[in-house]
């Protein structure tokens, strides 16, 4: 399905029409005027252009679709021509791709997202990722993070695949993380060696942007021949205005939440594991200076810290506000400052 041309591709997604050949929605770079464009693979693998009716100087990225009984559904993101620099997420729908309606705006001001049926998701450039449903929404925390694509696997509609990349001073610092709505579980996913970027699951087939030049996104389609998950904890779930109720203790008998559980506790409090988390982020980012690469685990580490501490508003707080400094510039915690405030927990609930 891959076309080897001059064209630079990205932004793959593979819609399952039928037991065929999957559909590849994708964005391809013009050779003058080096706008992206949508664009779609027929099944002869030839690609043709997706009629968005946008000015010529718009950037069209991000396509996800869905096909039913009705015909095609497309959602795309869209903005930057010399009129109007906001980015949208749009929708259009019609019988077949080649007879399209004209898209509509969904969401103004949003650098990635989609819709799927009843499933919006979009997101600005840093940190958060916004889940709106009938049943209520949701918001994933990436601290650190810049979001350059948030799409999902049509086989598996709750994984959500995030492109991104840390706020660090390295431009090739970026990762795929595939998160499951439905159980929580977090991956990041690899292909030939690197991160899948912008990337395309479907079955046992995934489609990545391979770099090829100097600038960044200089990127052509590759589809993987070595894919590697390796489990992550570094995004953090919240639910809006989510029920009260009791959630269930840890089971490590430490000191945990108290049965009258506010609101806002999304997980059971529990001082012993915040302090196990917090000593092995410790001793992580200790090693870190001595040229060990713990910076994912002592991020997951910090992650739990906080998780784990949202009975005691202050700590977690501190917690929050150190784990996010280390993902955003680097900064080691101030480990005195954050012990102290341990402590005064511990002599609080003793």
């Amino acid at each position: 399905m891959l076309i080897e041309d001059s064209a630079q591709t990205h932004m793959p997604f593979l819609v399952p029409v039928s037991q065929d050949e999957p559909v590849l929605l994708l964005c391809r770079r013009g050779s003058t005027d080096q706008k992206w464009k949508l664009h779609y693979a027929d099944s002869s693998g030839q690609y043709h252009r997706l009629e968005t009716g946008l000015p010529d100087d718009a950037t069209e990225c991000s396509p996800t679709a869905w096909h039913d009984d009705r015909g095609w559904h497309v959602t795309f993101i869209a903005g930057g021509w010399s009129e109007d620099r906001l980015f949208r997420l749009y929708r259009m729908d019609g019988q077949s791709l080649d007879s399209i309606s004209q898209p509509v705006a969904i969401h103004a001001g949003t650098r990635a997202g989609f819709v799927l049926q009843d499933r919006m998701v979009f997101a600005a450039k840093q940190d958060h990722i916004h889940i709106v449903e009938p049943a209520g929404s949701k918001t994933i925390e990436l601290g650190g993070a810049n979001i350059y694509r948030v799409s999902y696997r049509p086989d598996q509609p709750d994984c959500l695949l995030i492109s991104g990349g840390w706020n660090t001073d390295n431009p090739d610092g970026i990762f795929v993380l595939q998160y499951d709505l439905s159980t929580g579980d977090q991956h990041f996913i690899e292909c030939d060696g690197k991160p899948a970027y912008k990337c395309a699951l479907l079955g046992d087939r995934v489609i990545y942007a391979e770099r090829i030049g100097k600038d960044f996104e200089d990127r052509r389609l590759r589809q993987a021949s070595q894919v590697v998950r390796r489990p992550a904890k570094v995004a953090l779930l919240r639910v809006d205005n989510q029920p009260a109720h009791q959630p269930a203790g840890c089971g490590c008998g430490g000191r945990n939440t108290p049965s009258a559980t506010p609101e806002s506790i999304t997980r059971p409090s529990c001082l012993d594991c915040v302090t196990k988390h917090l000593g092995a982020a410790y001793v992580l980012l200790t090693e870190s200076r001595e040229g060990y690469a713990h910076r994912l685990r002592a991020i997951g580490h910090l992650f739990e810290a906080e998780d784990e501490s949202q009975e005691w508003s202050e700590l977690h707080d501190a917690i929050r506000e150190a784990r996010r400094a280390y993902q955003t510039d680097g900064t080691i915690p101030d480990w005195l400052a954050v012990g102290q405030v341990v402590e005064a927990v511990y002599e609080a609930v003793r």
